[in-house]
């Protein structure tokens, strides 16, 4: 499974994440493209800014626990660490606050450090010489999987309900919707069993204790930041088929997530085969009620909603077969 972006839209602008990611992909180019063919320069440096164990368990060179986060090992490392970044830590950002999303993801990566340099000196006992006689304790970690790790912990806290866009690769490719929850638990899971295999002396280019550590750390992180589990994104749309009293062609229930920000109310449905033209949206009360025809492709969705809106549509928009607008939630005065 690979994310390719969530539903759920922060209310800031991330200039932090933004910068987060700028400085990540400036630092690897200029290094790799020094030596893009062998990348001797980029390796040469890795071993400079990268966290060596043993190093840090002598307290030398601790400046590399900053260093070892800004720095990847090549192109893939790079772009896989980038879009979790880009996915979930804009939201982080929202939450937090410019200035302490800053404090979050730096202790987030030493935390992430510290509890591999551990598992490395826990799985001595076990592990043999890696290629080269380098033992484990003197290869350096580099990447900011760590700190990302504590973004995600965070966000599986916060936002455990919040919808993730996945690529899945399982005899064909294909896009699915996965709650936060379910996606960030199964990739704890994931980094959990590795980590302990890890322990019995399973060599691996990948730091699973890392994550494990920069995880757990996030979700403690926020407790400590005193931040309080959002549920302004929660879904509530009615997603069962409802038989319409019509006569005509056969209808089909779209797709379709109504999603709350503040006093808004945005909602998006997938209406493939039909023009703008063809669709009809009547909202009255608590009830949002989505019909389009067109030829034999036929949609009728109602969905009711725990509060009631406005009736009048804004920011209608119809691409690609998806229909997406908002109305605003009547919000009782007192």
């Amino acid at each position: 499974m690979f994310p390719i972006h969530d539903e759920n839209r922060p209310t800031i602008k991330p200039y932090v994440n933004y910068v987060l990611l700028a400085v990540n992909v400036a630092i690897f180019f200029f290094f790799y493209l020094q030596d893009p063919i062998r990348m001797l320069v980029l390796e040469s440096r890795i071993w400079e800014y990268g966290a060596i164990p043993r190093d840090i368990i002598q307290g030398e060179n601790l400046w590399t626990l900053i260093t070892s986060m800004f720095m990847h090992a090549d192109m893939m490392h790079l772009f896989g660490n980038m879009i979790y970044l880009w996915v979930f830590g804009d939201n982080i950002e929202d939450a937090l606050g410019h200035m302490r999303y800053i404090g979050f993801y730096i202790l987030g990566g030493f935390a992430a450090s510290f509890v591999h340099i551990a598992s490395v000196y826990v799985a001595l006992p076990s592990l043999t010489r890696v290629p080269y006689g380098w033992y484990p304790a003197q290869i350096p970690s580099v990447g900011a999987s760590g700190a990302i790790s504590a973004v995600l912990g965070a966000y599986m806290l916060l936002y455990p309900r919040a919808r993730i866009r996945t690529l899945v690769f399982y005899f064909f490719i294909q896009i699915i919707t996965v709650p936060a929850l379910y996606y960030l638990g199964f990739w704890f899971f994931y980094q959990l069993m590795m980590g302990f295999f890890s322990l019995g002396g399973l060599l691996s280019g990948v730091a699973f204790w890392a994550h494990i550590g920069g995880f757990v750390a996030g979700v403690i992180g926020v407790k400590a930041f005193g931040i309080r589990t959002r549920t302004r994104l929660d879904v509530i749309a009615d997603r069962s088929q409802v038989k319409p009293t019509y006569v005509g062609p056969k209808y089909k229930a779209p797709f379709v997530d109504a999603i709350v920000e503040g006093d808004r109310v945005r909602v998006v449905a997938e209406l493939p085969g039909v023009d703008e033209t063809d669709i009809q949206i009547r909202v009255s009360g608590w009830e949002l009620v989505i019909s389009a025809e067109r030829g034999e492709t036929a949609y009728y969705k109602q969905v009711v909603l725990p509060f009631t809106i406005s009736p009048q549509v804004q920011d209608l928009d119809f691409k690609n077969g998806v229909l997406s607008f908002t109305v605003t939630r009547m919000i009782p005065r007192v």
